[in-house]
């Protein structure tokens, strides 16, 4: 049998959600890539800001209640770097800090809770298994990132707005980053989610907009 051998580097973050291509990816990688510097510098600031961030007292309180679970919505047009530069944070924040990160695209976690949701007993267990784990993984990482939020399908039931709602609140409420990406302008996002949604986005993230023109020929 022929196998390929795996690059131990990338090897390294198999179950991160992160695609192969971007594994390990960093803010030096993204440098180089040119363009959006601003957003650069603001993810290296970040990235070195997050123990200080995440610190607590002797009593086990943040230190910098404003900012403590505080993550990032980069938003702009597709192809300005968003997810790149998003997953070049997880990277580094685990790098630096040894801390837990989990990357998915917002689409496919709430397809996920939804099969989990309808899941019977003829669905394979271990499928319900490989589910569960990504489910967790969104819910309890440290650092996490929900890429393209904004483009799953919406019902009137209004479960993907409601589920977004919710972990976003779990998160911070528990202290754990969250990292987002969206296309959506700021009239598109006002238009497809709640006024306490937006509001608590704004308490939970520290906004980045993207310009300029597309640069990439594929994204996560």
């Amino acid at each position: 049998m022929i196998t390929t051998r795996m690059d131990p580097e990338k090897a390294r973050w198999v179950g991160s959600g992160i695609p192969p291509r971007l594994r390990g990816v960093s803010l030096a990688d993204v440098e180089e890539m040119g363009g959006q510097c601003d957003a650069v510098a603001k993810a290296r600031s970040f990235v070195e800001g997050y123990r200080a961030q995440q610190s607590k007292n002797w009593r086990g309180l943040p230190v910098n209640p404003d900012s403590y679970g505080r993550g990032l919505l980069f938003a702009g047009h597709p192809g300005t770097g968003k997810t790149t530069l998003a997953v070049a944070i997880l990277c580094e924040l685990r790098r630096r800090w040894g801390i837990t990160v989990y990357a998915s695209r917002y689409t496919d976690h709430i397809d996920r809770e939804r099969k989990l949701v309808r899941a019977d007993q003829s669905v394979d267990p271990e499928q319900v298994s490989r589910w569960q784990y990504a489910v967790e993984r969104v819910q309890w990482a440290d650092a996490v990132l929900l890429d393209d939020v904004g483009h799953e399908h919406t019902t009137d039931s209004k479960f993907a707005e409601d589920t977004l709602e919710q972990v976003l609140r779990q998160r911070y409420d528990e202290g754990r980053v969250t990292l987002v990406t969206t296309n959506l302008s700021g009239n598109d996002w006002a238009h497809r989610y709640s006024t306490p949604l937006r509001s608590f986005m704004d308490q939970a993230t520290r906004r980045q907009i993207f310009t300029g023109e597309s640069f990439r020929r594929g994204d996560l």
